[in-house]
């Protein structure tokens, strides 16, 4: 029986009230563009097909500066102020029509190579693997690759923890892609990550 090819989606969780920040996160400048829309664009680099925005808190101002981007669907969770990242990941995932597997991440996390993204997809394709982590340095980073073998889990999850509670049921099956892309570990909660990742961006750039 023929293998079943991929078809990949995604899941930036963009709901948070950037509290820590003190601004709001997905609508900073970065390059010449958004946080958010670069994490897209590094997304739909890497031949991610269905990709499910989820917003809460300024959701409006979001929708308003991705809704041309194609193939990019937006999910607003009205629980945002009191809900948890895995709350608004069950809400995009009940969204996806077509991918069987997805990535999860942040949507604070804009420099990810598309690399990395590569990577990760092909160690699912190889292995056949649930789960699969880039890692740097030995840990566990972003962006997670699941399987819809499992989505139903992820989607009837009840208990506290999050995804990560989700997940531990499949360690079995889970693989682990090491990488040496340090954007894998660059979200910004707070503007002294903002300024690290606008001063290793520039970096990057004049080193390319």
């Amino acid at each position: 029986m023929p293998k079943q090819s991929m078809i990949k989606g995604g899941i930036l969780v963009a709901a948070g009230m950037s509290s820590r920040m003190g601004d709001f996160k997905p609508l900073l400048p970065y390059r010449n563009t958004t946080i958010i829309q670069a994490a897209i664009e590094n997304m739909q680099n890497a031949g991610v097909e269905e990709i499910i925005v989820v917003v809460g808190h300024r959701g409006q101002e979001i929708e308003a500066v991705i809704q041309s981007m194609q193939h990019v669907k937006i999910v607003f969770n009205p629980n945002y102020a009191k809900g948890d990242m895995l709350e608004s990941i069950q809400l995009g995932l009940g969204q996806i029509k077509k991918a069987n597997a997805v990535y999860f991440m942040p949507a604070d996390m804009p420099a990810i190579a598309v690399e990395t993204f590569v990577k990760v997809w092909v160690c699912m394709e190889k292995t056949g693997a649930a789960v699969v982590f880039p890692t740097l340095l030995g840990r566990k980073k972003h962006p997670v690759l699941v399987g819809k073998a499992c989505f139903k889990a992820i989607l009837t999850c009840k208990e506290n923890g999050g995804l990560r509670v989700v997940l531990e049921q499949y360690v079995q099956q889970t693989q682990y892609v090491p990488v040496t892309d340090q954007a894998c570990g660059m979200d910004i909660d707070t503007p002294d990550d903002y300024q690290k990742l606008l001063d290793w961006t520039c970096k990057q750039s004049t080193s390319e």
